[in-house]
């Protein structure tokens, strides 16, 4: 119990050490206090501290003979050009935003309502559309949480077989790129919000796969791209509740061809109620979007009402299902 109670104060130091650049300066190379004070401004009595703690709960290991700190295999996450670096999922989390939020939770239990629209006076997706640096944070984070699963979900699914994928609301396209890398002949569009549109362009050319990707700036709430063999919606339809995820659903129906699929791509909660990390995400999703998890049958009664059918689910070794959808 005392682990939960004081969990936050973890996972604070950990967003100081992102934000401080401790894990990269670090490197390979074990550094002293002094040096990490001097390369970080911090004052270094302060820093020995919150070094001292982020050991504790094995992040950081020290050497007693040159009294360096060096990365463990957990600290090594926190460095940005990790394989897995969750660098920019601790940037996101430890951002005032998000802080803000769940500093409200009680709001949203009374209420049912998001608490960032009584904080900051706008939706989520709203003030980030008019705030380009939390816009480009989030859209980082999001991408190091699909880099996190992508391979999970493309070792799932077979889409060898697709001449074309469109990510719906797929951020900066790191998800597209894993299923474009896998399968060389397959070309890919992303659909995006004006705002992320050129953000896209730029990682898919970085990525080498700007010949094979098209992106397009709309807005799924109003019309979907036709032409497609798959489309996904991969942690899309948790931001929103069941009538706007209707409303999102039909349209992806409308672009869809008899012989379409749709990959709904989703952290599936287990029906009894049993400990799982998608309950964690169903109250983040509450306080900051207002939208929710779902079971498996509340999945289907979701697609049911836009004429569309669960074909089949498949788990992936990561917390992220991928739910095939056909027409009905």
């Amino acid at each position: 119990m005392s682990q939960m109670v004081y969990g936050f104060w973890v996972s604070r130091a950990l967003h100081v050490m992102a934000e401080l650049g401790i894990a990269d300066i670090i490197g390979d190379v074990p550094k002293t206090v002094e040096e990490l004070a001097k390369a970080t401004g911090a004052h270094a009595p302060a820093l020995r501290r919150l070094l001292r703690l982020l050991s504790g709960v094995g992040v950081l290991v020290k050497d007693e003979q040159t009294q360096g700190f060096g990365l463990t295999e957990l600290g090594m996450m926190v460095r940005k050009d990790s394989p897995g670096s969750v660098y920019w999922l601790l940037m996101s989390q430890g951002h005032h935003l998000s802080w803000k939020a769940w500093g409200e939770l009680k709001f949203s239990v009374q209420s049912g309502q998001p608490t960032l629209e009584k904080i900051m006076g706008d939706s989520f997706f709203g003030y980030l559309s008019k705030h380009p640096e939390e816009g480009a944070l989030f859209n980082e984070s999001m991408a190091a949480y699909q880099n996190l699963n992508a391979p999970a979900v493309v070792a799932a699914y077979d889409f060898s077989k697709a001449k074309s994928v469109m990510d719906l609301g797929g951020g900066t396209g790191t998800l597209l790129a894993h299923i474009l890398q896998a399968h060389s002949q397959t070309k890919g569009a992303l659909f995006e919000l004006p705002h992320v549109h050129d953000g896209a362009v730029a990682r898919m050319a970085e990525l080498g796969l700007g010949a094979r990707t098209k992106v397009v700036a709309g807005d799924f709430f109003e019309q979907i791209p036709s032409g497609h063999d798959i489309y996904i919606l991969s942690q899309i339809l948790h931001d929103w509740d069941d009538e706007r995820c209707v409303k999102l659903l039909s349209n992806v129906r409308a672009a869809m061809s008899p012989d379409s699929k749709l990959l709904i791509v989703e952290t599936v909660l287990p029906g009894d109620n049993q400990p799982h990390f998608g309950n964690l995400y169903d109250v983040a999703m509450m306080v900051l979007v207002g939208g929710r998890e779902r079971t498996g049958p509340e999945y289907t009664a979701l697609v049911e009402k836009a004429g569309l059918r669960v074909n089949r689910v498949s788990p992936t070794t990561m917390p992220p299902s991928v739910v095939e959808v056909v027409p009905a």
